[in-house]
């Protein structure tokens, strides 16, 4: 049986949004994985993009689960459309309909973070490989990230722990990525990075035109997942 947690409210109240980095299970498909990919996103609402980014990884780099990854906090967005118990329901609806496809919480929004908590909780043995769009990966070397700590540190410890998976994404094309990580002062980091293809019809959708299409009154069928879609039934 897999291990779950249904009252979600408490589970996202046992995180301290302020404390040292905390994971929690909610959903564990793949106990005994040994080749972990991660994918951390605000799910506002979860996408056929998010899911095929799962597939995409799994696939390419033989991971033996997929977490799909919410953080309590995020870097950039506040918090705004679902709320976090109405994400985690999306999430467990897509994990529970797919294999070795498992849900995690996490207090801290920043990959060192993520990757220090999730070290923690899974001990030192398995690969862990966070899936990540080109903008993201733009963003992780931008300094005003890093306002509070030394950037080149900080990045030493996330490849310590992590792998990254890359997914282009407009405007962020493959070459476009590729000269970013070529330059000088990243080049050092090319060997933690690989990149991964999505089918050009998926990697334009976001969460944002979903929620738009929503507000509309517009059909959203072919942007989400369809075990989510019960979800959105009330604000279609």
């Amino acid at each position: 049986m897999h291990p779950e947690r249904e009252d979600l409210n408490a589970l996202l109240g046992e995180l301290d949004p302020q404390g040292p980095p905390q994971w929690r299970w909610v959903y564990r498909a793949a106990p005994g994985a040994r080749r972990i990919g991660v994918l951390s996103a605000s799910f506002n609402p979860p996408t056929r993009a998010h899911v095929a980014l799962l597939e995409a990884a799994r696939a390419a780099f033989d991971l033996e689960e997929g977490v799909c990854l919410l953080t309590l906090l995020h870097v950039e967005k506040p918090l705004v459309g679902f709320g976090m118990s109405e994400r985690l329901r999306m999430l467990l609806a897509i994990a529970r309909a797919r294999p070795a496809c498992s849900v995690a919480l996490c207090n801290r929004p920043r990959f060192f973070e993520m990757a220090q908590a999730l070290r923690d909780a899974v001990g030192e043995g398995p690969q862990l490989f966070f899936l990540i769009g080109g903008d993201t990966l733009i963003r992780l070397f931008d300094p005003r990230y890093y306002p509070d700590l030394a950037m080149e540190a900080t990045l030493d410890r996330l490849f310590a722990a992590a792998r990254l998976l890359v997914a282009p994404r407009p405007p962020w094309d493959l070459p476009a990525l590729e000269a970013f990580l070529d330059d000088p002062a990243r080049a050092s980091y090319q060997q933690h990075i690989a990149f991964l293809t999505l089918p050009s019809d998926l990697a334009g959708i976001s969460s944002t035109e979903v929620r738009q299409r929503l507000a509309r009154r517009e059909p959203v069928d072919d942007r989400v997942p369809p075990e989510i879609l019960p979800n959105l039934a009330g604000i279609r």
